[in-house]
């Protein structure tokens, strides 16, 4: 009982559950797909794994089955089953003046679009331009236009508003939200149960990725809770010492409050060096209303990707499309943790008017519209608690001591080219 001891995690520590608890997970075969992928791309992995599974022309040799079982669980109109060929399924497609469309299939007049957002922000008037592509180059007597997110969630009025410079005939979204946590989880998991033995290489891939989407909803099969739980002992501690109820449950607390606490930590120390060593000084970035605070690191502790930014102000720039240029430390959750380049007026993000080519030479660098460059830190991994990239590690000074550096040394390559435009 807690009272035998001065805290929470001298109980613990002390305790017959954590002896249970150490080495005692057993080690899982790898997940391939972790391995090649992150768990959150939706570019690279999710959106290519459903649109493969969809295409009945697809070498997984399942045929037109997953793709009559997914448009089941839509409500949508069932193809003929004989319909192979006839059906057709594209990835990425970009429409000039319009944009990329994540997900489209064509079969017998009729159309479904589906903008994939597991993680990514809603851009300007996105579902609004993809019904225009449905509406006005694809199918306009038939098409369906389907919003997936995690937990199927709305869109944003960002992506619903009229796009720029179009008057009057603005036709708003008609949209489905669909979820990874309801219909593509449910629609695996049926695949799966109803699949043949025979075809054991698309069996495997069914069921690795049924488990990146559990991990990205925050669900586990029955199964694997019940061996971890035995594997614990959880239950057998429980029933013995009914009285640590109320401990377990303050401990489980005491570490999300420990994860914020270590993220906290790093940020304020990547955040002293900016100023000491590198003399930046922050800036309040009012206008986004996403600062970095206890909210967003408690946020991430307890499974939510929550936003928040730093902003640094970069001195002694001449040149004047970049003397608004900032550094920006930041958690989101596209990217997880990173390190960029944006211009900001006010506390306002700026549009960039200038390439970010000049910083293509950094190792890991991106750019687009609205970001010079940004470089992701995939050292850390701010939702995770565990593992080789987890924020449990950061209590290890030596470890915190290295991503800090880590960081400012991304700063200082920054820094660097930016001064041979001063």
């Amino acid at each position: 009982m807690l009272s035998r001891y001065d805290s929470v995690s001298e109980w613990f520590w002390k305790s017959d559950l954590c002896e249970r608890l150490r080495g005692t997970k057993p080690s899982k075969p790898s997940n391939v797909l972790s391995l090649l992928f992150s768990a959150h791309d939706e570019v690279r992995l999710h959106t290519p794994m459903i649109g493969w599974l969809l295409d009945p022309k697809g070498d997984h040799g399942l045929g037109i089955e997953p793709l009559m079982r997914f448009l089941e669980r839509l409500g949508a109109p069932i193809p003929d089953a004989c319909a192979n060929q006839s059906v057709s399924v594209w990835r990425e497609r970009y429409f000039p003046g319009y944009g990329r469309v994540d997900l489209i299939i064509e079969y017998q007049g009729h159309a479904i679009v589906i903008e994939n957002k597991l993680y990514a922000a809603d851009q300007e008037a996105q579902l609004s331009r993809y019904q225009q592509v449905l509406d006005e180059l694809i199918c306009p007597e038939s098409g369906s236009l389907y919003y997936l997110t995690i937990d199927g969630s709305e869109p944003s009025d960002v992506s619903c508003a009229a796009p720029e410079g179009l008057q009057g005939d603005h036709r708003a979204p008609d949209y489905h939200c669909i979820s990874y946590r309801s219909d593509i989880l449910g629609w695996l998991v049926e695949l799966i149960s109803e699949g043949s033995e025979d075809n054991s290489r698309v069996r495997v891939s069914l069921e690795q990725y049924l488990e990146i989407v559990m991990e990205v909803t925050g669900m586990h099969s029955r199964k694997d809770a019940m061996e971890e739980l035995d594997q614990t002992g959880l239950m057998e501690h429980i029933q013995q010492n009914p009285e640590d109820t109320a401990v377990l449950a303050r401990l489980t607390r005491s570490v999300h409050f420990l994860h914020a606490k270590l993220l906290e930590g790093l940020v304020n120390a990547v955040q002293e060096g900016l100023k000491s060593e590198l003399s930046l000084e922050p800036v309040e970035n009012v206008a986004r209303k996403d600062r970095l605070d206890w909210g967003v690191y408690e946020a991430w502790a307890r499974g939510k990707t929550a936003k928040g930014t730093l902003l640094f102000r970069v001195q002694g720039i001449s040149e004047p499309a970049l003397r608004s240029v900032h550094l920006v430390i930041g958690l989101d959750a596209a990217d997880m943790f990173w390190v960029g380049l944006g211009h900001f007026v006010d506390g306002e993000h700026q549009e960039n008017v200038v390439s970010g080519a000049r910083f293509g030479g950094i190792p890991g660098h991106n750019s687009n519209q609205w970001w010079l460059s940004w470089v992701t830190i995939n050292e850390l991994d701010p939702a995770a608690f565990d593992g080789a990239d987890g924020v449990g590690r950061l209590a290890l000074d030596q470890n915190s001591a290295e991503l800090v550096e880590r960081v400012l040394g991304l700063c200082r390559q920054y820094l660097a080219i930016l001064a041979k435009e001063a």
